[in-house]
């Protein structure tokens, strides 16, 4: 769907089910967006292609497996699709990804929510080195980034709800270490204590007796 259009006008008000060409659809949005963002070759689309998708009907986190797990002999991704046709759509909240859902959540058609984690979990598989080339760095910033990226495009309204991700100064280094280097304020109690002390200290050293001068050396 391109931007501008209604999500909504598209998808039954009663039901969505996931049929295969809606799959297909889903599959063909994902692998176009990641096509476009890194630049892939035709060779390295069908790479991509490739990867096996396990599809659930069922609420719960998307995941990329880079080993072979689930009755398929290597990496694959597992997609659920929440049940519906609108579901709650929450990311990563990361500082440099620069954006976050608010707390709850934000509400998108079921279609576009699944095409935008398929885009997350596609963006693993190009970080794990799935098309060939240098890996990329593992993290969720920009599969983050990407996902949202997505929804701008299909979905600005929803796009427009997102909250900025503001990063945390960064703790001044010795200012907990030198806080702790400094004794507590004395109470009026203890520091009279302290004064009749170093009194009684003085008073003793001055009624001391003096030792006597050490016997001077003869010349030789």
């Amino acid at each position: 769907m391109r931007p501008g259009m209604d999500a909504t006008r598209e998808i039954p008000t009663f039901t969505w089910r996931l049929t295969d060409e809606k799959r297909a659809r889903i599959t063909a949005d994902a692998l176009d967006f990641i096509v476009e963002r890194y630049g892939l070759t035709p060779a390295q689309r069908a790479l991509l292609a490739a990867v096996p998708i396990r599809w659930r009907r069922a609420r719960g986190s998307s995941a990329f497996y880079t080993r072979a797990a689930h009755g398929f002999g290597g990496p694959h991704i597992l997609l659920r699709i929440p049940p519906g046709i609108m579901a709650k759509w929450n990311t990563y909240r990361r500082a440099r990804a620069r954006f976050s859902t608010p707390p709850g959540g934000i509400d998108l058609p079921v279609r576009i929510l699944a095409t935008a984690v398929l885009v997350h979990e596609y963006t693993h598989a190009v970080q794990h080195g799935v098309v060939g080339g240098t890996r990329r760095r593992y993290g969720e910033v920009e599969t983050t980034e990407n996902e949202i990226e997505y929804v701008r495009r299909e979905a600005p309204e929803a796009f427009g709800l997102l909250v900025p991700v503001v990063r945390k100064a960064p703790r001044r280094r010795g200012t907990r270490r030198a806080g702790r280097a400094m004794p507590a304020p004395q109470t009026g109690l203890a520091a009279l204590r302290a004064t009749v002390l170093r009194f009684g200290a003085t008073l003793t050293g001055l009624l001391a007796p003096r030792p006597a001068p050490a016997p001077r050396s003869s010349p030789r």
